[in-house]
C-alpha cells in the first residue's frame, strides 16, 4: 500500500523519508528512513499535498538536509548544503527524474523564511551546521551557473571563495528604459556579471544580450561577461577574478598559505554539476 501511494504522488526516488513523532513505533527498512521529530513544528512548517498526506516545507526541509543522513551514515558538508540553500531560495530547480533543470516562476522559499525556522528551533538536530550554511545563501539566483559564480567569488577564504563582498542576484537596475536585471551583482560597487553560457549565442540573442548590457552601463554600471570556459578553464578563471577585483577597485592581497588548496578544493566540488547541467542547457 506503501508504494502504491508513493506511486500515486509520483515519488520515484528510494528510500523515502517520513518524519514521525518522537514517540512512534515506527521503524527504518529499505526504503523508508524514519526521522524522529523531538521539537515543536513552527507554524506553516507542513503543506497539504492532499487530505492524507503532508510533506515539510522548503524552510524546514533545509534544517532536516543538515542532520546526518541516516541512509548514508554521514552528514553534508556546509558546501554541499549551502549550494541546495541557494537552489531552494532561487528560481529554478535540479531534478534528474525529470530533466535535469527547471525554471520555476517564484522561489521555493527565501532566506529569511529558512532563518525563522531556524530561529524557532535552537536545539534542533543540524541547527549548527544549517546556521552556518545559511549565510551563505542568497535569494534570487535563476540558475546553478548564477549560484556557482555566487559561491566562487562571495563565500569566505576560511572555504576556498575569493569574499569579494555582499552579492545580489538577479539584481534589479533602473534604467531609462526600464527596470533591467543583472545576474550577479555587486551593488556597492556598481559591478555586475552576465553569465553568458558556451561561446556560440546565436546572433539575435547576442544581439539583444548587448543592447540590454548598453541600457545598464549607461546606468553607470560595469557588466562583466562570464564565458562557461572562464569557471572551468584555470588561466581565465583566475583572469575572470582579477578583472572583477580590479573593476570593483579592490586589490587582492591573499596571505593565507592554504587559500590555493582551499580554493581549488572548492572549485572541484562545484565544477562537475556546473558542467553536467551547462551540458544540459547546451543541448
Amino acid at each position: 500500500m506503501f508504494t502504491d501511494d508513493m506511486e500515486r504522488l509520483g515519488v520515484k526516488t528510494r528510500p523515502v523519508h517520513i518524519l514521525v513523532s518522537k514517540e512512534s513505533g515506527a521503524r527504518s527498512r529499505d526504503d523508508i528512513v524514519c526521522h524522529r521529530s523531538a521539537a515543536e513544528l513552527p507554524p506553516r512548517s507542513l503543506i497539504y499535498v492532499n487530505r492524507d498526506v503532508l510533506v515539510t516545507s522548503p524552510a524546514l526541509t533545509f534544517l532536516h538536509l543538515a542532520t546526518v543522513d541516516l541512509h548514508k551514515k554521514q552528514q553534508r558538508t556546509v558546501e554541499e548544503l549551502a549550494m541546495i540553500g541557494l537552489e531552494l531560495c532561487g528560481t529554478y530547480l535540479l531534478d534528474d527524474s525529470w530533466d535535469g533543470l527547471t525554471n520555476t516562476a517564484k522561489p521555493l522559499t527565501s532566506v529569511e523564511q529558512i532563518a525563522r525556522v531556524l530561529d524557532a528551533m535552537p536545539g534542533a538536530p543540524g541547527i549548527v551546521l544549517a546556521r552556518e550554511a545559511l549565510e551563505l545563501v542568497g535569494d534570487g539566483s535563476n540558475s546553478p551557473m548564477e549560484s556557482v559564480l555566487c559561491a566562487l567569488l562571495t563565500w569566505p577564504r576560511r572555504l576556498g571563495g575569493y569574499a569579494l563582498g555582499p552579492v545580489s542576484l538577479n539584481h534589479r537596475v533602473s534604467t531609462a528604459d526600464g527596470d533591467r536585471y543583472v545576474d550577479v551583482a555587486f551593488p556597492g560597487h556598481k559591478v555586475g556579471l552576465e553569465y553568458k553560457g558556451r561561446k556560440f549565442h546565436a546572433i539575435e540573442q547576442a544581439g539583444r544580450d548587448d543592447r540590454r548590457q548598453n541600457k545598464l552601463v549607461g546606468s553607470g554600471w560595469t557588466i562583466l561577461n562570464v564565458w562557461y570556459e572562464d569557471i572551468v578553464e584555470e588561466h581565465l578563471y583566475n583572469q575572470l577574478v582579477a578583472d572583477v577585483a580590479r573593476a570593483m577597485g579592490i586589490r587582492l592581497r591573499i596571505r593565507s598559505g592554504g587559500f590555493d588548496a582551499r580554493r581549488n578544493v572548492l572549485r572541484m566540488q562545484l565544477i562537475p554539476a556546473f558542467k553536467r547541467y551547462a551540458a544540459a542547457l547546451a543541448r
